[in-house]
């Protein structure tokens, strides 16, 4: 006979065992949680190609500077823009790991186009302390931390409440470099100077440049002294007219002199469009952006071109594709530009660029990039063969149909990953070896 009373008593035990395990299995869980603490010093990664990190470490002595973000509690990814006065805004993206995962935020701090390394410095590790203050007080470093807020002068509160600008947002930059270097059988010299005229404002992008480029060389032989020059003159500009968070529209126009391209004068404008997939605010870490131009130049030759032309009127577009990425596992940067005469189809060129920098796991990274252009608008070479002399001295721009380079590399770290010890000595001293 079956026994249901038997039957219920053990199925009432099972589910009580059930029961008992799961609650036990939830409270060990729980325990678990709470037993997770976190650490007493903050491991920080510095994500940054342009930063002292030398002075960073020497500054910032409480944390544990490491070299690799899988060991990091923290990871500081810093990156920059140019500004339209000539500075710098530099962003620092704040990304917490481990424990603090789901921590993230960005700052930004803005640098003056005047400012010294000095400044830069400071200020960027101001804005690294002031960025490092939520993780902080997570630890038990909470108890020695103190926050100081120094008060304004007279003068930087009456700047802070000014707000008009008697430039109107203007900025000029007069630049100008040389070089000479100097043997017993050859010397040569080299030369450039111009200025940026810019504005930039939130709906206006302007730019006026001229430059000047000389370069001179001189060779002593045996049959006689060789000697080589060349220019490259001119003018650019641009205004650029933001309408909407993805589109702008502009207008380009240049005057260009060369000797190399065989170019007497060269006067172009164009009108232009770009649009932007993401929001141009997220420049900084991704962007994706198509520019279509198109307009016309008017060309006089130095020399007679190969399809014996002197003078030309040409009508022009070109197209420039671009995606780039700044992530916490890398970057990654892919150009297209596409250009093509409309007088003949068949004159044009097509280039693309990539650059690839990807962290692969714990110490190891993979850096490869390259570029290959397709080149069928050579319509300014000179006609006539090139001597040699022309050819070494690059006096004078060669036929081809493409122009191809590759560079790819890696690095791998291992041992320790803390990197706090600073340690200077003999740091200036270089290879002077001739070979």
């Amino acid at each position: 006979m079956f026994d249901y009373k038997n039957l219920l008593t053990n199925t009432k035990t099972f589910f009580l065992t059930i029961l008992l395990c799961v609650c036990v299995a939830l409270g060990t869980a729980k325990a678990q949680e709470v037993t997770i603490t976190p650490p007493s010093r903050i491991a920080l990664f510095l994500d940054c190609n342009f930063c002292d990190d030398t002075f960073i470490r020497q500054e910032m002595p409480y944390l544990d500077h490491v070299r690799d973000r899988e060991v990091a509690d923290v990871h500081l990814l810093v990156t920059r823009e140019s500004t339209g006065s000539g500075g710098e805004a530099v962003t620092v993206d704040i990304i917490g790991l481990g424990i603090f995962e789901g921590i993230e935020f960005s700052n930004i701090f803005n640098t003056s186009a005047n400012a010294t390394e000095a400044e830069e410095r400071d200020g960027l590790l101001q804005t690294l302390e002031a960025a490092l203050v939520p993780f902080l007080m997570k630890t038990p470093m909470r108890d020695r931390l103190r926050v100081e807020i120094e008060p304004l002068e007279m003068d930087e509160i009456e700047e802070s409440q000014t707000t008009e600008d008697p430039w109107n947002y203007w900025t000029i930059q007069v630049y100008a470099d040389g070089s000479a270097d100097f043997e017993s059988q050859q010397r040569s010299y080299d030369t450039r100077y111009g200025v940026y005229v810019s504005r930039v404002t939130e709906d206006w992008k302007i730019q006026l440049r001229p430059f000047f480029n000389y370069n001179y060389d001189e060779f002593e032989r045996e049959e006689g002294t060789i000697t080589s020059s060349a220019r490259r003159d001119g003018f650019t500009s641009y205004a650029i007219r933001s309408i909407s968070p993805h589109w702008s529209v502009g207008a380009y126009g240049d005057v260009l002199t060369s000797t190399f391209s065989n170019v007497d004068w060269r006067y172009r404008f164009m009108s232009a469009v770009e649009w932007s997939l993401y929001p141009y605010r997220e420049a900084n870490r991704r962007q994706l952006t198509v520019a279509y131009r198109l307009g016309a130049s008017h060309i006089t030759y130095r020399d007679t071109t190969i399809y014996n032309e002197i003078e030309q009127v040409l009508p022009q577009h070109l197209l420039n594709a671009g995606y780039e990425v700044v992530q916490p596992w890398g970057g990654i940067e892919i150009g297209i530009n596409a250009s093509q005469y409309l007088h003949d189809l068949l004159r044009h060129s097509l280039e693309f660029d990539a650059e690839f920098e990807i962290r692969i796991t714990r110490g190891l990274s993979v850096e490869i990039g390259g570029f290959l252009e397709l080149i069928h608008d050579q319509i300014n070479l000179p006609k006539g063969s090139a001597d040699i002399e022309d050819v070494l001295l690059r006096r004078r721009q060669l036929e081809t149909n493409y122009e191809a380079g590759i560079s790819f590399g890696f690095r791998y770290r291992f041992g320790s990953l803390l990197n706090n010890v600073v340690n200077p000595r003999f740091g200036g001293i270089g290879n002077r070896d001739r070979f």
